[in-house]
């Protein structure tokens, strides 16, 4: 018997979004009985995507053919989707060797996957988003518009950060080339939506979620600011570093389809992606292409649709023009065109040596060009905070050319207060500094990290940094006015 396919569908959808992709498929000679599409709530104020992906294993359990934990399946996931599927997977909470969920799983294909959130997540909380999307049946769920999953969906979220630690950055990866892990494939449209939909529209996304916030390929950078670095062993270690690749793991970059939103990539699927879907879905079966021959493939039908996505959406989006233009002509040597390298996200996630989370903070990156460092103002024209903790920060950078080649010298400079004289953050670097709201920033040198290969800027890719600083009573030396003994 062929494999079940599941199919999940996104925040405030439901299973029929999936019926153009249903049937689709189908003409293809993928049986109908064999394709499970799935129906859950997101619209409740007390539900989050954890809660969700235990209804989807509840779910399992009682279906009559996928009851069996050792019936493998594949699944197609769209936008929130994708967050409840590797929700499932962590919640099993056992290594990635130990983890029967992963080897069930043999296919996952995620269609404009909220990967990293989406920017259109905060906006839901208001009442405006819940006159739009909330429920509308009466009863205790009126109006609801399912605030603890979009607190999950804001970009920078804890939760997006948490679990981005287990399965994309753990020391055994969850998606590798073995045959007890699932192969992954990402597609997303190249296009925002368009009508009165294109209020929702934000520069380098589909009209919901980020083109760099979508894929699997992500690195984590450590700055440790305090007095003395050490891992998580005890062994000291560089003030900056960059997480290694584990063994084996999967690349799963973006694959552009043409002409297509976040909404029409399932309601209108391209034929073009459908076949590649279903060569997807024989990756690694005896009739089956490789995985490595079906990206090569799916990279080159992408490369289509990919020249929409560098080109610089212009002032109206804080393009690259005045003097943001003539740094990137600085920078790079010659004039700046329209084209850009790419986008990419940072999420940043500032905290002291306790693990308490830093609200009051601020980071610069510099590039030296001669014998002058310059600011990296691009970094700073789209910041999010997260809502309930701003120690959690989300940067939307659009990259120019030039500027992932690895070859630029690097400083960061951080600003960070308690807001109290009682306390105060030090931080360690380049200099030594106790960091207060008016004081000088604490520099250090990261250029250790852009180099070819681990170079900081990566088109198409969401980057992790965390900050850690010291954080200790005033004044620093002698007794502290927050605590005396007389």
């Amino acid at each position: 018997m062929p494999r079940p396919l599941v199919l999940i569908h996104g925040y405030s959808a439901d299973g029929d979004d999936f019926v153009p992709l249903r049937n689709a498929l189908s003409t293809q000679h993928v049986a109908a009985s064999d394709i499970n599409i799935c129906n859950y709530v997101s619209l409740n104020n007390e539900i989050t995507i954890k809660d969700i992906a235990e209804g989807l294993e509840r779910a399992l359990r009682n279906h009559p053919v996928l009851h069996d934990e050792k019936q493998d399946f594949d699944a197609i996931v769209h936008s929130t989707g994708m967050l409840v599927l590797r929700a499932w997977l962590t919640n099993a909470k056992v290594s990635a060797s130990q983890n029967t969920r992963l080897k069930r799983l043999k296919h996952l294909i995620g269609l404009a996957p909220a990967t990293w959130g989406s920017p259109q997540a905060h906006k839901g909380r208001t009442w405006l988003g819940a006159l739009v999307k909330g429920g509308k049946t009466l009863g205790p769920d009126f109006l609801n518009a399912g605030d603890r999953v979009l607190e999950g969906l804001e970009l920078a979220s804890p939760f997006t950060w948490d679990l981005a630690h287990i399965d994309l950055l753990g020391p055994e990866p969850y998606y590798d080339r073995g045959a007890d892990t699932p192969y992954v494939a990402v597609f997303i449209g190249n296009t925002p939506y368009d009508g009165v939909a294109s209020v929702a529209n934000d520069p380098g996304t589909d009209g919901t979620v980020r083109w760099s916030g979508c894929g699997l390929n992500t690195r984590k950078i450590t700055i440790d600011l305090t007095r003395k670095p050490v891992d998580p062993e005890g062994n000291k270690v560089a003030r900056a570093t960059m997480s290694e690749w584990a063994d084996n793991r999967l690349d799963v970059p973006i694959i552009p389809v043409d002409g297509r939103n976040h909404g029409s990539l399932i309601s209108d699927p391209e034929s073009g992606m459908v076949d590649l879907m279903l060569d997807f879905l024989n990756v690694g079966e005896t009739a089956g292409k490789g995985f490595d021959a079906w990206l090569a493939d799916a990279r080159h039908y992408g490369a289509k649709a990919l020249p929409k996505m560098l080109v610089n959406p212009g002032a109206g989006a804080a393009g690259i023009t005045g003097e943001a233009r003539a740094f990137f002509e600085h920078l790079i040597g010659h004039e700046a065109g329209p084209d850009m390298e790419g986008w990419q996200q940072f999420v940043v996630h500032a905290r002291d040596e306790r693990g308490d989370g830093v609200a009051d903070y601020m980071i610069e990156v510099l590039i030296k060009k001669g014998e002058t460092w310059t600011p990296f103002n691009d970094m700073y024209t789209d910041v999010h905070a997260y809502g309930p903790d701003s120690s959690y920060r989300c940067f939307h950078v659009r990259l120019p050319k030039g500027i992932a080649s690895g070859q630029f010298q690097l400083m960061i400079r951080i600003h960070a207060s308690t807001g109290t004289e009682l306390m105060a953050y030090q931080g360690y670097g380049d200099t030594h500094v106790q960091l207060t709201a008016t004081s000088e920033p604490v520099e250090l040198d990261i250029s250790a990290v852009n180099k070819p290969g681990a170079t900081l800027f990566h088109p198409f890719t969401t980057t992790l940094i965390e900050i850690i600083l010291n954080r200790e009573p005033l004044p620093f030396n002698g007794m502290s006015r927050l605590f005396q003994i007389s």
